[in-house]
């Protein structure tokens, strides 16, 4: 063996030794220790921003991500994850992530499907976390007011009834119909309905509260575009 071919032989060696040391540097997923590589995340009306935001972030960490939007939904569930079961050790770390993105927990499920090792299913609710609304509430802020009106041909009860299904249907909470009135909350945001009937129509006013105007828009925007 001739001094040239030892040479060249060194030299792969010291390349192969500087290559395995700068992968302990990349921000990548260690795959054996996380065995959740792809996320799908799916978003319900007003949290597009937040799973957008999330798709980018997760993508730097190394997962790969999709992002959907939801079928609406009326129930009052905070935010959650289907992992499998034998993934629970990852999930863990996956959701200390997501925790720190969001701000608030998600409730961890296990799919039946034992198939289905490898894959997250993110679910974010228009409903956040109730640790997240009690240190919402706690800040004083002064609100936005955003509010509409329109006419509509049906009576006042089915005018209210309408603003009850609505605000349900958009993830409002304490949502309460007294009479021809009726008002929920959504975070630190309150929208009230008010039906007044006017000759054989209804004349429906929509007024929205909250501390962040963009949201308040929003929320005053798809109440009115549903009535």
């Amino acid at each position: 063996m001739n001094i040239n071919f030892q040479l060249k032989i060194l030299l792969v060696l010291i390349t192969l030794i500087q290559g395995c040391s700068s992968t302990k540097k990349s921000e990548s997923i260690d795959t054996s220790n996380n065995k959740i590589i792809k996320v799908n995340v799916y978003y319900n009306s007003l949290r597009k921003d937040d799973a957008v935001t999330l798709q980018s972030a997760l993508i730097k960490k190394g997962y790969l991500v999709s992002v959907e939007k939801n079928t609406p939904s009326s129930n009052k569930y905070s935010s959650y994850m289907y992992v499998a079961k034998r993934d629970h050790k990852s999930a863990i770390m996956l959701n200390a992530i997501l925790q720190k993105i969001l701000k608030h927990n998600l409730n961890t499920n296990f799919f039946k499907d034992k198939e289905t090792s490898g894959i997250a299913k993110v679910i974010l609710t228009n409903t956040e976390s109730d640790n997240t609304q009690s240190k919402n509430l706690q800040k004083p802020y002064t609100p936005q007011l955003w509010s509409h009106h329109k006419q509509l041909k049906i009576s006042p009860e089915l005018c209210a009834l309408k603003g009850v299904n609505i605000l349900n249907s958009l993830g409002f909470s304490s949502v309460i119909k007294n009479g021809d009135y009726v008002y929920g909350n959504f975070n630190q945001n309150r929208a009230t309905i008010k039906c007044i009937g006017f000759e054989n129509n209804t004349f429906v006013y929509t007024a929205i509260a909250g501390i962040n105007v963009k949201q308040v828009e929003l929320l005053r925007n798809k109440i009115s575009w549903k009535l």
